[in-house]
């Protein structure tokens, strides 16, 4: 079977032909983080490359393991700023990398072509070259594409005892249950004891579930609910922070089976309440 090549999805030949297209992989350690906090595009917006400043479109990617990469924009650039327009990071990027040298660093004015959103966090592609974290279009080899994700695609199932999720990934697979069937299927067929933390100050919760729809009904009933599911004191906690969901992450402690009675559930939760602490100094009240 003939190889689908980047080139075969997005029009880099016709963009070329208007001026100088970059690809960019970025694989900065906190990468992760940063797209979590909305700062990867300041990020790659500071640059000092001669490359950068050549160029017209730039084509940007997260790196992934094995060498692949994750399509995340297509970019305009529109100009840059430099030496005393050079502005400084936001207070949220100073934390993830140097202040920037007015006298050689340079400010990207980049505006995302929306025509080609549909294939960002999608489209993933083998980036051939081990090394390079930038390649000039045209001067590369051929990049072989590896998948298209589904929509709104947020990973494979991990199995059960290794799920560990922030809010914002469990409220994208709940959302899109077609994208994500191994995980539907899964969350509906089971009962469990689930553990949410409040990773800003350690604070834990710990629940259970005896739906119809087991796990699945109730994590839906947090992500349609702000990251509360109705819960007292996870209510207060959010309107006390505006960055809430930003810190919840979502896993489980206890597998049940999918006819365990309500009873049974509420036992094994008052158990893991229990070893846990989390009455006396989580956020469970009863």
């Amino acid at each position: 079977m003939d190889k689908i090549y980047l080139q075969d999805i997005l029009p880099l030949d016709m963009l070329s032909k208007k001026g100088k297209v970059l690809l960019i992989r970025h694989y900065h350690k906190d990468l992760n983080e940063m797209l979590s906090k909305g700062l990867v595009e300041e990020y790659q917006s500071f640059q000092r490359q001669r490359s950068f400043r050549e160029a017209t479109y730039l084509v940007s990617f997260l790196g992934k393991e094995k060498n692949t990469a994750m399509l995340y924009g297509v970019y305009k650039i529109k100009g840059l700023l430099e030496k005393n327009d050079l502005p400084n990071y936001s207070d949220g990027l100073v934390r993830f990398c140097k202040p920037p040298d007015k006298i050689v660093d340079f400010q990207l004015q980049l505006e995302e072509l929306t025509e080609f959103a549909k294939f960002k966090n999608r489209l993933i592609i083998d980036w051939v070259v081990p090394r390079g974290w930038y390649n000039t279009y045209g001067r590369v080899q051929n990049k072989p594409v590896i998948r298209i994700l589904p929509f709104r695609f947020v990973s494979e199932f991990p199995g059960l005892m290794n799920i560990k999720i922030s809010f914002s990934e469990l409220k994208a697979i709940v959302e899109t249950p077609d994208s994500h069937e191994e995980w539907y299927n899964s969350l509906t067929r089971l009962q469990a004891v689930y553990l949410i933390q409040y990773k800003k100050k350690g604070l834990l919760y710990v629940g259970t579930t005896f739906g119809k729809n087991g796990l699945w009904q109730r994590w839906e009933s947090y992500a349609k609910s702000g990251g509360t599911g109705g819960n007292k004191r996870l209510i207060e906690l959010r309107n006390s922070d505006s960055e809430y969901i930003q810190h919840l992450q979502f896993s489980i402690l206890e597998v049940l089976t999918r006819t365990a009675d309500k009873s049974y559930c509420i036992h094994k939760e008052s158990l893991w309440k229990e070893k846990l602490g989390t009455r006396a100094f989580g956020l469970n009240e009863n």
